[in-house]
C-alpha cells in the first residue's frame, strides 16, 4: 500500500500525541502535521498536502463542522475522518451531509482506526450503524448543563462516562491515549466535583441520568 499522510486535529494535545505516537508504528503512515483549532488546519492546508484529515468536532476558533465544509469546498481530494466522543445519531447524520467519509468514537482500539484510514483510502465510507443511539435518553451535544452544574471540564465528563461503563484506567488511558497517571488524576477531580467516592456511586449517577440501560 502506498504511503498515506495524515494530519491530526484536536483540541486536546495529550491525544494528538498518543495518537502520533500510535500511528508511527505502521509504516505505511505519516502523520505531517496536527493542530488544536480548526483555523489552524485551514491555515496548514494551504501548505500541506494530506491524504486524510482525522478531525475532532469540538475545536475552538472553528469547529469540526465548519473545517468539514471548508475542507470539502477548497480541499475536496482531502479525505475526513471524524474521531469523536458523540455517540448521537442526529450528530453522526450531519457530518455525513456535509461530507466527511467516516466517523468513529473515540473509545475504538487503534487497530479499528487504522482499519478505517485504510478502507477510505480505497474509497468507501465509514459510517457505522452500531453504536448510533436512538432512544430518548441520549446525552446532548455538550452536555452543557451537568457539565456547567459540577463545573467539570469537557475531559472529565468524557472520563466520566467512560466510568460509568465500567472501564478501568488503563481501557481509558487506551481510549483517550493519555497516560494512566493523567485519568487518575481527572478520576479524584470527578469523584470530589460529584461528591461521590466510589465508581460504582458513578454508575448509580449513570443510570439515573439515563446515560447507561440497566
Amino acid at each position: 500500500m502506498n504511503k498515506i499522510n495524515l494530519y491530526i486535529a484536536d483540541d486536546h494535545q495529550l491525544l494528538i500525541d498518543g495518537l502520533v505516537s500510535a500511528l508511527s508504528s505502521y509504516a505505511h503512515l505519516k502523520v505531517i502535521g496536527t493542530a488544536n483549532n480548526g483555523r489552524k488546519v485551514m491555515n496548514d492546508l494551504c501548505i500541506k498536502q494530506p491524504d486524510r484529515l482525522l478531525l475532532d468536532l469540538n475545536m475552538p476558533l472553528m469547529d469540526g463542522l465548519q473545517v468539514i465544509e471548508n475542507v470539502k469546498t477548497n480541499y475536496p481530494n482531502v479525505k475526513i475522518l471524524i474521531l469523536s466522543n458523540y455517540n448521537e445519531a442526529h450528530i453522526i447524520k450531519e457530518v455525513q451531509q456535509k461530507g466527511a467519509n467516516g466517523y468513529l468514537l473515540k473509545d475504538g482500539a487503534i487497530s479499528t482506526l487504522i482499519s478505517a484510514i485504510e478502507s477510505i483510502y480505497k474509497g468507501n465510507l465509514i459510517f457505522p450503524e452500531l453504536f448510533v443511539k436512538t432512544n430518548a435518553t441520549e446525552t446532548s451535544y455538550f452536555m452543557d448543563d451537568f457539565m456547567k452544574e459540577y463545573l467539570l471540564t469537557k475531559r472529565e465528563y468524557d472520563i466520566l462516562l467512560l466510568m460509568a461503563k465500567g472501564k478501568s484506567s488503563i481501557e481509558i488511558s487506551e481510549s483517550l491515549f493519555i497516560s494512566t497517571a493523567t485519568v487518575s488524576t481527572h478520576r479524584r477531580n470527578i469523584l470530589k466535583k460529584l461528591g461521590l467516592h466510589r465508581t460504582s456511586e458513578i454508575i448509580s449517577l449513570a443510570l439515573a441520568k439515563g446515560w447507561l440501560k440497566e
